[in-house]
C-alpha cells in the first residue's frame, strides 16, 4: 500500500488527533492526546514539525504517526522516539517503515547534539505488546527498564493527620517559586537513571505549564526558603472516558537529598491524596521506575498504590 509521508503543521493537527484516537481506542493506554498536547510538542525550539515528526497519509487520512524528540542534556544524548499505526492499517509494513525512519531520524539527531555523552534511542511499549516487540528486536533493540503504573483508591481518604517537623513547613505550589521547583527538581533527580535535567523552556512546556496542571493539587515542603521537597499534579479528564474511572495524576514527586529520609515524601503523598478526593476523583495514579534508587517503589506500595500497567523501555545505544 502506498503511503504519503510528510511533516507536522497546525493544518494537520485534527486529523492527527483522529488518528490518535483510534489507536487509543484499540491500544487502550490511559492517554488520550488532545489538540493542545500535540501544539505543545510541535512548539518546543528543539522540534521541528517538518523533519522530527512523520505522518502516513492513506486516501487523505493519517494512518501512521511517528516523533522524535531529543531534551538538550549535557550529560547524555537521550532520544525519546514514538509512534504508531492506526488498527486498520497494521500488519501492511507500514510500521516496519515508520520504525526505521525513526532510528534513521533519531540517530541523525543524536550526531547532531553538542555532547560526546552517551547517546541512545529510546521507546516503550506495554508489556507483554507481542507485535511490538517482535518489531523492535528486529531493528536491534533490547529492554532497558521497566516502569509501573501505580493507582491508590481515594474513597476511604480522609484529610491526612500526618505533616512534616518544625521547622519544615508545607505551602501550596507557588508560581514565584517555580524557578527553584524545577532546580529542586533536577537536585533530586541527578543520581536517578537516565534522568533529563529539565531546562526553563521544557519545564515551563511540559511541566508547570503542562495540559492539566494543577497547582491548586500541588505542594512544596520549605526549610527556610529552600524547597525540600515538593509533588506536581495534573489532572486529564479527557482520558477518562477510556479509562472508566476517574483519577489525578502524581507527574514529579521529588525530595532532594540532605532532607530524604524525613518523611517528606509521604507527607506529600498524602497531601495529593486529600486533593484529588476533593475533587471527587476515584483514584491517585504514578508512575516509577522499577529500580527507582530512593525505594520509591516500596514507598507507594506502602501507601496504597497497586500496580496496574507495565511499561517496558528499549533502548538502541548510537555512537
Amino acid at each position: 500500500m502506498a503511503v504519503l509521508w510528510t511533516g507536522a503543521s497546525d493544518e494537520v493537527l485534527d486529523a492527527w488527533v483522529e488518528a490518535l484516537a483510534e489507536i487509543e481506542a484499540v491500544d487502550r493506554t490511559g492517554e488520550t492526546l488532545v489538540r493542545s498536547d500535540l501544539e505543545d510538542e510541535l512548539a518546543l525550539s528543539y522540534v521541528e514539525p517538518a523533519t522530527d515528526v512523520r505522518l502516513g497519509w492513506v486516501d487523505g487520512r493519517i494512518v501512521a504517526w511517528g516523533t522524535v524528540v531529543c531534551i538538550p542534556n549535557s550529560h547524555q544524548r537521550r532520544v525519546q522516539i514514538a509512534g504508531s499505526v492506526v488498527p486498520a492499517h497494521r500488519n501492511e509494513g507500514i510500521g516496519t517503515e515508520l520504525v526505521a525512519w525513526l532510528v534513521a531520524r533519531g540517530t541523525e539527531v543524536a550526531a547532531a547534539q553538542p555532547t560526546p555523552a552517551p547517546g541512545w534511542l529510546e521507546l516503550s511499549a506495554t508489556d507483554g505488546d507481542l507485535a511490538r516487540e517482535d518489531l523492535f528486536t528486529a531493528y536491534g533493540f533490547t529492554r532497558l527498564r521497566y516502569y509501573f503504573e501505580m493507582r491508590r483508591a481515594l474513597g476511604a481518604v480522609v484529610p491526612p493527620a500526618r505533616s512534616v517537623d518544625p521547622p519544615l513547613r508545607v505551602v501550596p505550589y507557588d508560581p514565584a517559586r517555580d524557578g527553584a521547583t524545577r532546580d529542586a527538581h533536577n537536585e533530586a533527580f541527578r543520581d536517578h537513571f537516565a534522568a533529563n535535567e529539565l531546562d526553563a523552556e521544557t519545564w515551563a512546556r511540559w511541566i508547570t505549564g503542562g495540559h492539566g496542571f494543577r497547582p491548586d493539587c500541588s505542594f512544596l515542603v520549605l526549610d527556610g526558603d529552600e524547597i525540600a521537597g515538593y509533588v506536581l499534579n495534573s489532572i486529564h479528564p479527557d482520558d477518562w472516558p477510556g479509562l472508566g474511572f476517574t483519577e489525578g495524576w502524581t507527574h514529579q514527586l521529588g525530595v532532594r537529598r540532605p532532607w530524604r529520609g524525613r518523611g517528606i515524601a509521604t507527607v506529600l503523598l498524602d497531601l495529593s491524596a486529600a486533593a484529588f478526593a476533593s475533587e471527587g476523583l476515584d483514584f491517585a495514579t504514578l508512575d516509577v521506575d522499577a529500580e527507582n534508587p530512593t525505594g520509591a517503589l516500596g514507598l507507594y506500595e506502602s501507601q496504597g498504590y497497586h500496580r496496574d500497567k507495565t511499561r517496558v523501555a528499549w533502548s538502541l545505544p548510537v555512537d
